[in-house]
């Protein structure tokens, strides 16, 4: 079979156009999945986020106690250098990203306006606050319904990529 070239230039262009198409979906879906992850990722740190605040409980005063001691005055036999830079190194980390995220929190309580304050109360609420308050507890408190928890959440969520992340997770147009 013999083409001719005005059918390999129509099959050409075709191609091309299908192609590119398939380029700009897939650009599509890498961002959507970029933004899954970052929201994700938030809310992975909004549910650990009390134990992460138990675990840096006593870290600053540890930490001193720690930075003054000799590898001798652990009375561990298997401990070496790199074990308690490590070691160290954990617990910044760890104090780091709970001053991270409760700095973020208070931003984003900062920008919320009068009405948008509920939806701020209920992620605290169901994240942060010392005691840990169940859906049906946050939906008497706020004197609103299950759903209502729900979406309140979701709004407040919705918001959080942009605080935690910057520009990055502002979804801009190509």
């Amino acid at each position: 079979m013999h083409l001719t070239e005005k059918q390999i230039k129509l099959i050409t262009e075709i191609a091309s156009k299908e192609a590119v198409k398939a380029f700009k979906l897939d650009l599509e879906k890498q961002e959507s999945a970029k933004h899954d992850r970052r929201l994700h990722n938030i809310k992975l740190l909004l549910k650990h986020y009390r134990s992460l605040v138990l675990h840096c409980k006593d870290i600053e005063v540890d930490m001193e106690t720690f930075q003054n001691m000799s590898i001798q005055d652990l009375d561990i036999d298997e401990i070496n250098l790199e074990t308690i830079q490590s070691i160290k190194q954990s617990k910044k980390k760890s104090l780091a990203m709970m001053y991270f995220i409760k700095g973020k929190i208070e931003s984003y309580k900062q920008t919320c306006s009068s009405r948008e304050l509920r939806y701020y109360r209920v992620l605290e609420k169901k994240y942060i606050s010392d005691r840990k308050y169940t859906i049906d507890e946050i939906a008497a408190t706020e004197h609103i319904d299950r759903a209502t928890v729900h979406r309140h959440l979701q709004k407040a969520l919705e918001e959080l990529p942009v605080i935690f992340f910057g520009v990055d997770a502002i979804p801009l147009d190509r």
